[in-house]
Formats: C-alpha cells, structure tokens, sequence
C-alpha cells in the first residue's frame, strides 16, 4: 500500500515510518518544512513539506495515497496555546479530510490519532470508572480534548457523508523509553524534583493551587537531582498509565487493511496502571539517584483505560512496561551507537 504519515518526525510518528517501510509499504511523509528531523527519516520514505494550515500542500501529500495515518497535532505536552489546539487539530484535520475528499480515485482509509483526553473531565475528581473503556462520555474538561473531540467528529461527518472509511485511535500517554530516565524531556516534570518545579512556576502565580504546589515542590529541593513522588495531601501516590511509542506504533500498523477496523473508535494504551511510589522506586535504584515523596494539592486522581477491544478486534499487545521501558533506555543509553 501507498501510505502518507503526518507527524512521521514525532514520539510515536517515526516509529510507524519505520514499521509500515519494514513491512514493505511506500511511505509518504508530510513534515513541516522547518523540521529538522525530516533528514533522520530513511532514503526510502517520500518527504513532502507542508503545513495542515496549508491546504495547497494537502493535495499533493495525499494524492495517490490507499490510507493516511493522521498523527500531527499540536499537544499539551509541547507547552502549545489553546488558539493552536483549535487551528491545527480541528481546521488542520478538517482540511486534510477535504483534501482526501476531494481525490478523484478511491477515497483513502483514513487513521485520526485522538486521545484519552476527550474522556478527561478534572484531575482531582474520580474517573467515572476504571479502566476507561470505548462507552466512557466523552467529557473533555480542556481546550486540548475538546479539539480532539472536535476533530473526531469531522472525520465521522465526512464519512457519513463522503463515503471516507474512518478509523479513530484514542492514545493514551505515551512517551519513548528513553524519556523516562531524561531530566530535559516531558515527561521529567512527573519524575524529576527540579523539572517538576520548573514545570509549575509557569503557572503557579495564577493558579493557587499551583502555588501551594510549587512551594511543596521547593522545600524538597536540596540543590542536587532527585526523583519525585506525586502523591495527594494524604500520602496516596498517583495512579498514572503510560505506553511505549513502540507498541502505539505496532498497533497502527495492525489497522493498515483491517476492515473491522472501519467505523469504529479504539483505546490504545499502555500494559498497566502503576503506582507513582512502586515505579519511583524502582527507577531511582536504576539511575543511583535518591527519591522524595511530594504531597501536593494537585495530585491526579487514578486515571487508566482499557485497550480490550483493540486486543479482541485488531490484535493489539502492549509489550513494554513502563519498568520494561527504563531498563531498555539505560541499555541504549550506555551502548555506544
């Protein structure tokens, strides 16, 4: 198959290059022109330069193609503005369906990336219930899920009334292994003291409960690196879920021809929950780095889905535990490439 990729440079985007290219697919990649990562994408991958905002650069990128794997978007953890949220995953995804749209040829199978935040209504307020599964409401309590909710609708309109075969997977957090044990990457706000209060000082004077946070944060600082346990005023460690790009990736790659795939919205997340304490501990004895236990009044209540239906319907397996993921970046970090 002739398959485009958006986002190919990003977390779970170069993954998937590299798995449709190894499984003997033609990919094209849409980059944005200014992107830096577009030379480590492989010789045999189609680069076209565009912008979502740019509808003359959508044809030409989707000209051709049997599916799109539409995974650009602006996200929270890149520290982008709600105006942003709105323009590129709402308007950029509605011009990129249009684009499929308007193809003469068969339209392509299209693979909207969304997210767990359109079932997110508050962090201090208990889900609904766990696991979050496919028949959770969607409650968005952000700009940023309602984009995504926004943009799910699009793709469903368009294939109600265009005829567009449509496929939504709703990610969870997901980060690449080596983020884990990086102090400069985003995930580092929820593992490492001094990302953590860097973190909340943007927000903390307009925001009083990221105030109290911060000054938590700050007493647990000694002027040396250490790794952080978020937990709630009375001591419970945060129950947090995140997956390995990797297994995100695979499971694209199992939706690729997959006509139980068509019409339907999927979770795809990590192997578990794990418990903030359980894991801190775990990741401080690997890194030689001691740990504090952090009681703040901005700990998130517990917070995992469900990827049952992806596993029954798609085949889908989440590989890598987040413990898995630690010890395979400390391997990569200490062999010489």
């Amino acid at each position: 198959m002739r398959v485009l990729a958006t986002g190919a440079t990003g977390r779970i985007g170069q993954h998937l290059v590299r798995a449709l290219t190894d499984a003997g697919h033609a990919v094209r990649a849409l980059v944005m022109p200014n992107d830096n990562k577009a030379a480590k994408l492989a010789a045999n991958v189609e680069v076209v330069f565009g912008r979502l905002e740019e509808p003359a650069s959508l044809g030409p990128a989707v000209d051709g193609v049997d599916a799109v794997f539409h995974l650009a978007g602006a996200l929270t953890s890149r520290g982008c503005r709600e105006e942003e949220f709105v323009r590129v995953n709402v308007q950029g995804t509605f011009r990129l369906l249009k684009a499929v749209r308007d193809q003469t040829r068969k339209p392509a199978h299209f693979v909207y990336a969304s997210s767990d935040a359109v079932y997110f209504e508050k962090p201090d307020e208990d889900a609904r219930y766990l696991p979050v599964d496919e028949d959770y409401p969607l409650m968005s309590g952000s700009v940023y899920g309602a984009s995504k909710i926004g943009a799910e609708e699009l793709c469903w309109s368009f294939s109600r009334g265009f005829g567009i075969p449509v496929t939504v997977l709703r990610f969870g957090a997901t980060a690449d292994a080596m983020e884990l044990v990086d102090p400069n990457s985003v995930f580092a706000r929820w593992l490492f003291l001094r990302a953590a209060i860097a973190h909340t000082g943007a927000t903390a004077a307009a925001n009083g409960a990221q105030s109290k946070t911060r000054a938590a944060l700050k007493s647990l600082d000694t002027g040396g690196e250490q790794l952080v346990v978020y937990a709630d005023c009375d001591g419970n460690p945060e129950v947090r879920q995140w997956a390995d790009a990797r297994d995100i990736a695979a499971g694209c790659l199992r939706v690729l021809g997959a006509e139980v795939a068509v019409g339907k919205a999927f979770n795809m997340g990590g192997r578990e929950p794990h418990c903030a304490e359980a894991f801190v501990d775990f990741l401080a004895a690997r890194l030689e780095l001691p740990h504090v236990k952090a009681c703040i009044p901005t700990a998130r209540r517990p917070w995992f889905i469900t990827s049952g239906m992806a596993e029954r319907l798609l085949g889908y397996e989440a590989r890598y535990s987040v413990y898995d993921m630690v010890e395979d970046a400390i391997q990569m970090r200490e062999t010489p490439v």
